[in-house]
């Protein structure tokens, strides 16, 4: 576990396409670690193995206690499955050997039910996926952040 200030989750590629709500980004997820101030340590694959709850996609927080916004990271199977609650996200995951904590999403889909009271919370993670670079992980909360270093998710186990 990484312990220090977290202002940002480091630099990490450009990408500057625009996508709907469900057209997946199908380059490569970046996933890297770096604690603002603080060396750049790496982090093994397997730390970010396993259930997250969401707490915040974009702007859109998720209430306290709801436990139907998460995403499973497999790496076993190197697969990532999520939801807000309604419709099912799934992808790959590559790790495309840039760095020691590099990591793709691909091929990435999901269903397309209809659940209004879910909707803006959908849409905010799918475009917090689209839109990730790079992560950290500090305290037991993992954050995946964008090109511009800004947090656009923060889940928990």
């Amino acid at each position: 576990m990484l312990v220090g200030a977290m202002s940002s989750c480091g630099n990490a590629p450009q990408n500057s396409e625009n996508n709907d709500m469900y057209a997946f980004d199908s380059t490569a997820v970046t996933i890297s670690d770096e604690v603002a101030g603080v060396e750049t340590r790496s982090v093994p694959f397997e730390a970010i193995n396993g259930k997250w709850m969401i707490k915040s996609a974009k702007s859109e927080a998720v209430a306290e206690g709801d436990t139907s916004a998460y995403i499973i990271i497999n790496v076993a199977e190197k697969t990532i499955n999520a939801t807000a609650g309604c419709n099912s996200i799934f992808g790959a995951i590559n790790r495309n050997g840039r760095t020691d904590n590099s990591l793709a999403f691909e091929n990435m889909g999901a269903t397309r039910m209809m659940c209004q009271d879910k909707d803006a919370i959908e849409r905010a993670l799918i475009d917090a996926l689209n839109t990730t670079r790079s992560f950290s992980l500090t305290n037991g909360e993992l954050s995946f952040c964008n090109e511009n270093n800004e947090v656009v998710l923060k889940a928990a186990k």
